[in-house]
């Protein structure tokens, strides 16, 4: 399905539709809504920066693995980095105003979503490919070397935390906690390391 939004071409798959409809199925938790209402902040965040540093995307593409921001241009290197942070800070403002409402109200509802949004904001600011935390990193590095040189180091930080994350889901596993969602960062790391830009 593809449609505009202020110049802006929106893309959503039907694989991403379909992805959608059934974690919405087969959660147990009540957290897929909640956690899609924290990933739109966070991609909001994104959008207003791109706006405010009069970088308009070109297209937002939903895929099952993630949101692809495609921009017409790119902004100057703090224009860039500022647009990296603010899905995060978005995220992270939420946190505070949640966390605020929790501690005014003892709503456990507003606790449970600030924390959400709170580890959304720290998940994207890891140093690793594909995330907010790899663009700043890239970008930090350039400014001691080259652009080449900054993404190998990057890759190689990447490939690291995935088998971080693999040796945590192995060790859950064997103690009997099995968590799947950390085989599936696991190997998210690493197609996103071993991935050629």
């Amino acid at each position: 399905m593809k449609f505009k939004i202020f110049g802006t071409q929106i893309y959503i798959s039907f694989l991403f539709c379909a992805v959608l409809c059934f974690m919405l199925v087969i959660d147990r938790t009540g957290l897929v809504i909640p956690t899609l209402f924290a990933a739109f902040i966070h991609e909001s965040g994104h959008l207003l920066a791109m706006w405010a540093a009069d970088c308009q995307p070109k297209a937002v593409r939903l895929i099952p693995t993630s949101v692809q921001i495609i921009r017409g241009f790119s902004p100057k290197k703090h224009g860039e980095a500022a647009i990296a942070f603010c899905g995060p800070m978005a995220n992270l403002v939420l946190f505070v105003a949640l966390y605020a409402n929790f501690f005014i109200s003892q709503n456990e509802q507003a606790l449970n979503f600030a924390i959400l949004n709170l580890v959304l904001a720290i998940f994207n600011l890891l140093p690793v490919s594909g995330l907010d935390g790899g663009t700043l990193l890239a970008i930090f590095l350039s400014k001691f070397t080259d652009i080449y040189k900054a993404e190998s180091i990057l890759r190689i930080i990447t490939v690291a935390f995935a088998f971080i994350a693999f040796l945590l889901g192995v060790y859950l596993w064997v103690s009997k906690s099995v968590n799947i969602s950390v085989f599936i960062v696991a190997i998210y790391l690493a197609v996103c390391g071993m991935a050629k830009k």
